[in-house]
């Protein structure tokens, strides 16, 4: 029963981290918005490949969707690591039933769909 709960303790401390350090990131980026008055975001658009090859400067834009990045990134994080529990416990049902989701997720991500 202890397996289980330090299972359970995992998945549930990923939640609580990505969320606070979510949180940390998007207040840390409005400060910075306000402090500077930075408002600008370079290419008119923010998406992966203007944080990863933009400016090498992080500014509040940045570092705010690199914040929002991480609130998205989270559940998918949780999902990953309840198939690892699941696999854990050989539990067939619940594993097909989760990778399934995640497939569902990387697929309408991939797509930009919902």
């Amino acid at each position: 029963m202890s397996t289980l709960k330090s299972m359970e303790a995992l998945v549930s401390n990923i939640l609580r981290v990505g969320v606070l350090m979510s949180a940390a990131l998007i207040l840390f980026g409005l400060t910075l918005t306000i402090v500077t008055g930075d408002t600008s975001c370079p290419n008119g658009k923010m998406d992966l490949d203007w944080l990863i090859m933009g400016d090498p400067f992080f500014g509040p834009s940045h570092i705010l969707f690199l914040g929002f990045l991480t609130l998205i990134v989270t559940p998918v994080l949780r999902i990953v690591a309840s198939i690892y529990v699941y696999t854990t416990l050989h539990d067939n049902a619940f594993t097909t039933i989760t990778t399934i989701v995640l497939f569902v997720l990387v697929v309408s991500f991939t797509l930009g769909i919902g």
